[in-house]
């Protein structure tokens, strides 16, 4: 090596660097897919939200119903709770594998 020479970057620096940016990398990628499958989970429970609305004030429903929507399923279950009162309950599994449900009560 040079004694004299001045400035410019070393091998051990450049390969120091891109470990760190290596590290990085492998740190918030996971983190990443993460949120990107919280978000369709998110999209998700607002498509429930919806066939709930529908269901409770829209279309009756009796006993369960199933509404595919892509490769979700979701399950539409109506019960009378006395009068008019109408419980309807929403289950789905989410991306994450998670079963969810929602539910609402209403009136007809």
């Amino acid at each position: 090596m040079c004694k004299k020479c001045s400035g410019g970057f070393l091998l051990v620096e450049a390969l120091f660097a891109l470990s760190l940016l290596w590290m990085t990398t492998a740190v918030l990628l996971p983190l990443l897919m993460q949120i990107a499958v919280e978000r369709q989970s998110l999209t998700l429970e607002e498509k429930a939200h919806q066939l709930l609305t529908i269901a409770l004030y829209e279309e009756p429903l009796v006993g369960e119903t199933i509404v595919a929507d892509g490769r979700t399923v979701f399950r539409l279950q109506a019960r009378e709770e006395g009068g008019r009162m109408w419980n309807v309950c929403v289950r789905w599994n989410d991306y994450a594998g998670r079963e969810r449900e929602q539910c609402g009560y209403g009136k007809r």
